[in-house]
């Protein structure tokens, strides 16, 4: 079976779950299934290296990336067109929401996996909201096969769209290792908690500010370290009113640095409000890290008794959970050993398998 995937969530994303999940996809495709990309395309990402292949990707030299990566879609999305209308594949997987290949398709099936509904459930705060809800629910219309990454997403599925659940099938994301060695950053000592990826709107970072300022009352050696972006002008100020500014770290992390944080983290803590999957989850759970999760959406779901659970609504609730994390050293080993024997149901192995099944149905 020869199966065909675009590049577009490549043209725009440097770093990012989705453009991961399709990496890990296609390295572990079984035998007898050819993964395919449209060649050349233009990309910066940094996961299309572990991929193994030989790929032709290029890259420009000019502007800004929010130039160049609107540069590179509209150049892939060019050669995915003419390579779909050659119709020398099976299956059409596409990479992300874009519609441009409706026209270029012709009769041949395709599967689209569906992330999450945060762009439905806070329009306000993700950009391009109205253009992406629209090319969502044209593509889940048509698609032959529709992948929900948990069931979460699936019920979200059958509640906005009123698809049948007989054309979703539930796939969980597998987990493999950030990195085969870790590397230590800098200025990183003492007990910390570890805050990982963006932190706008609805990922909730403002409420674990104000647990975390809590804690920091009640134990000021403790820290507070965000893997991700610099800190904003709005969240510097939000820090120096809760007087925490002092104790919270941010840095940009490469995947052998974020294991090192993990590793040494005292707990992790995902105050999100919503997710589709929450694989930072996993990657904590792989690293021996202490995990405290929103109650909410797909995390029950995914960390199952591997984790601490609070109300993300509720400052004081997530302070308390972290803070049993920190003060019962017994309970803490016992929530990691849990975590471990969860996270064994977890590979990309059985992810590729269950999604060749998927492949077949739609054919």
């Amino acid at each position: 079976m020869k199966v065909l995937y675009d590049t577009q969530v490549f043209a725009w994303q440097r770093f990012g779950g989705i453009s991961r999940y399709f990496v890990e996809l296609m390295r572990h495709m079984p035998k007898g299934i050819s993964p395919v990309l449209p060649a050349p395309f233009f990309s910066e990402n940094a996961y299309l290296p572990d991929l193994g292949m030989r790929l032709p990707v290029k890259r420009l030299d000019i502007g800004s990336f929010r130039l160049r990566k609107k540069l590179y879609e509209w150049a892939d999305n060019s050669m995915a067109r003419q390579q779909l209308r050659g119709g020398a594949f099976d299956v059409f997987h596409p990479t992300y929401y874009n519609d441009y290949f409706m026209n270029a398709i012709g009769r041949k099936p395709f599967v689209l996996t569906v992330h999450d509904f945060t762009h439905e459930r806070y329009p306000d705060l993700l950009p391009d909201s109205r253009k992406v809800i629209k090319r969502k629910k044209r593509l889940a219309m048509a698609a032959s096969r529709i992948i929900a990454i948990s069931e979460n997403t699936r019920r979200d599925i059958m509640e906005y769209y009123g698809i049948d659940e007989s054309k979703i099938d539930v796939i969980h994301h597998g987990y493999s290792s950030l990195s085969s060695r870790e590397a230590a950053v800098e200025g990183i000592s003492g007990p910390y908690l570890l805050f990982v990826g963006d932190r706008k709107g609805y990922k909730n970072f403002s409420g674990l500010a104000e647990a975390f300022a809590s804690l920091a009352k009640a134990d000021r050696g403790v820290r507070l370290v965000c893997a991700g972006s610099p800190l904003s002008d709005a969240e510097t100020k939000l820090l120096n009113v809760l007087g925490i500014r002092d104790s919270v770290t941010a840095v940009q992390a490469t995947n052998a640095q974020l294991l090192w944080l993990y590793r040494h983290a005292a707990c992790f803590v995902y105050p999100s409000l919503y997710e589709g999957f929450g694989l930072p989850v996993l990657e904590a759970f792989g690293a021996g890290c202490p995990v405290a999760v929103s109650s909410t959406s797909c995390f029950p779901e995914v960390a199952r008794d591997g984790a601490v659970y609070f109300d993300p609504s509720d400052p004081g609730d997530i302070a308390s959970a972290v803070a049993g994390v920190l003060n019962d050293s017994d309970a803490t080993r016992s929530l990691t050993r849990r975590a471990s024997a969860v996270l064994r149901g977890y590979s990309w192995e059985r992810t590729a398998r269950k999604t060749v099944e998927t492949y077949r149905k739609s054919m």
